[in-house]
């Protein structure tokens, strides 16, 4: 789609492919992201939901890793976490290993795909340890994205920490520079790149696993939760006609995909107090435009073209430094599909490209500024909102906002009927009544995957589901031994590859930062490779 739309101009990803991934998780032919970046992360298959930990009782059973032979392919992780246990990600052993570290996303730096790399915990949801093992079992000299709220303590307003850690003082004393919008990432990579090493720390006490030649440390929160999607922060998708690489503003609160891969491309490149050449054990960096999966949810067909765009310009830099040297590999791939997306539906042979990019808005900003109206104009009493005159009040609303997204109902070619408004009314409604609007996650969120729906209505872009399938998606490789991924392969091979060409032992690394948290290291058997 990203392609045949022209938005993007030419493809750099197009340049590169060279296979698929096989993406089933240990106990479903539909992985999560959990499941599914903890096969990346670790080289090993694990159930859905859990993040860099493996079901201790299949450990050493062949189906671990080949996912064949599973008596029941749906059984849960639920009631079965005792029998969890950790594994050392590819981080891990390359920090133990002396190289720099690194990750970036468009999510909460707390979310599935991140977390998998960086911490270990049965259930993906437990994002406040997540952020706790983040930020102090692992050094990490890079990491940004989003989920600010994760890491300040609860006395903090819009904290979801439920207790008194405060995770961006720790961070301080561990000799992080910290930045919270584009300018002031902009300002702290200067900082660590120019005078080779950081501002004092929060307080005069640093932490004592402080060790300065591990090199410079970013730390980059931008946003509460996700950063927002590319079509809203630039009000549609012509900022990436011509084949443009649009930035932000440095005075717009979040620094796009692109931007954040610059600044940690330069941290992790930088030269260091401690050597008098620039780093010479190499590093790993872990990128991620995740916010094309959140979009596919909603079967929003026009927030995940400037997604898709916006990850084709970040490949593309990471391939122009590449191209610089002879000693670097650039991988691309995805933990799954999302949606079941289709070119063209319908019982028609077509798709209508210029529907797909006169859109302005996401879904999601809609059902924002639908809920927010709600709640000025008519207020979030249920007997209010229940009343005849607040159905035509949000009626109202809903038709002028989607007009605002350049979707007019009154627009026959829109597809929207009176049936499509009343459903998004009365979802609205219950979006304000339940506080859905406010706690919803991307998934699941009945007024914005029924807006996703309604404004793909003319495109002529089919869409399956509302989560995740089990096809296969596409793998891109450039650089030193690329040739490793030609082909079809397991999502775990391919984890597995990364882990063996780095030639690092995440088993060990896991090993000693996991003492850092003051809990007790797990004794395992190594598991059979």
């Amino acid at each position: 789609m990203a392609r045949d739309s022209g938005v993007c101009g030419d493809l750099e990803l197009d340049n590169h492919f060279v296979g698929a991934s096989r993406t089933k998780s240990l106990n479903s032919l539909v992985t999560d992201s959990a499941a599914g970046a903890t096969a990346y992360a670790t080289g090993l298959r694990t159930w859905n939901h859990v993040v860099a930990e493996v079901p201790v009782e299949e450990r050493n059973m062949e189906h671990m890793h080949t996912g064949e032979g599973m008596g029941n392919m749906n059984h849960s992780s639920k009631g079965k976490q005792s029998h969890l246990k950790p594994v050392g990600t590819i981080l891990e052993g390359a920090q133990l290993a002396g190289m720099r570290t690194g990750i970036v996303t468009t999510t909460r730096v707390t979310h599935a795909t991140p977390a998998s790399f960086s911490s270990h915990v049965a259930d993906r949801e437990d994002e406040n340890e997540i952020a706790r093992e983040q930020v102090i079992s692992l050094e990490l000299n890079v990491l940004l994205g989003g989920g600010l709220s994760r890491f300040v303590n609860s006395s903090v307003v819009g904290s979801t920490r439920d207790d008194t850690l405060d995770l961006l003082m720790i961070a301080g004393n561990r000799g992080y520079e910290i930045a919270f919008d584009a300018n002031e990432l902009q300002e702290r990579v200067e900082t660590l790149t120019t005078t080779g090493t950081t501002s004092s720390p929060s307080t005069p006490n640093p932490h004592p696993f402080v060790h300065t030649k591990n090199g410079p440390r970013l730390l980059g929160l931008f946003s509460d939760s996700h950063l927002p999607y590319e079509i809203d922060v630039h009000g549609g998708l012509k900022a990436f006609n011509n084949s443009q690489t649009p930035h932000n503003d440095t005075s717009h609160e979040t620094p796009s995909l692109a931007q954040m891969l610059d600044a940690a491309l330069k941290t992790l490149d930088a030269k260091w107090s401690d050597t008098d050449t620039i780093n010479d054990n190499g590093f790993i960096l872990v990128v991620e435009a995740g916010r094309i999966d959140h979009a596919s949810h909603a079967n929003d067909a026009s927030a995940v073209l400037g997604e898709v765009c916006a990850y084709d310009r970040a490949f593309q830099r990471a391939i122009e430094y590449a191209l610089e040297r002879d000693d670097t590999l650039v991988v691309a791939t995805s933990d799954h599909d999302t949606g079941g997306l289709s070119v063209g539906c319908c019982d028609e042979y077509g798709m209508h490209v210029d529907r797909v990019v006169e859109v302005t808005q996401s879904a999601e900003f809609v059902a924002s500024q639908i809920v927010s109206r709600i709640f000025s104009e008519i207020g979030s009493d249920a007997e209010a909102l229940n009343s005849s005159s607040a159905v035509a009040s949000v009626t109202a609303i809903v038709v002028d906002s989607l007009t605002n997204a350049n979707r007019d109902p009154n627009d026959e070619t829109s597809k929207i009927s009176s049936e499509d408004i009343s459903t998004l009314v009365t979802s609205a409604i219950n979006a304000s009544l339940t506080g859905e609007s406010a706690t919803h996650s991307y998934e699941g969120y009945e007024l914005q995957n029924k807006l996703g729906e309604v404004m793909n209505a003319p495109n002529l872009i089919g869409w399956t589901s509302h989560a995740h399938t089990g096809v296969d998606v596409p793998v891109f490789a450039f650089g030193a031994q690329s040739h490793s991924f030609h082909g079809s392969h397991a999502n775990f091979q391919i984890g597995r590859a990364m882990i063996d060409l780095m030639d690092v032992d995440p088993e060990h690394g896991y090993m000693v930062f996991r003492d850092r948290l003051g809990l007790v290291n797990p004794s395992f058997d190594e598991p059979d490779r």
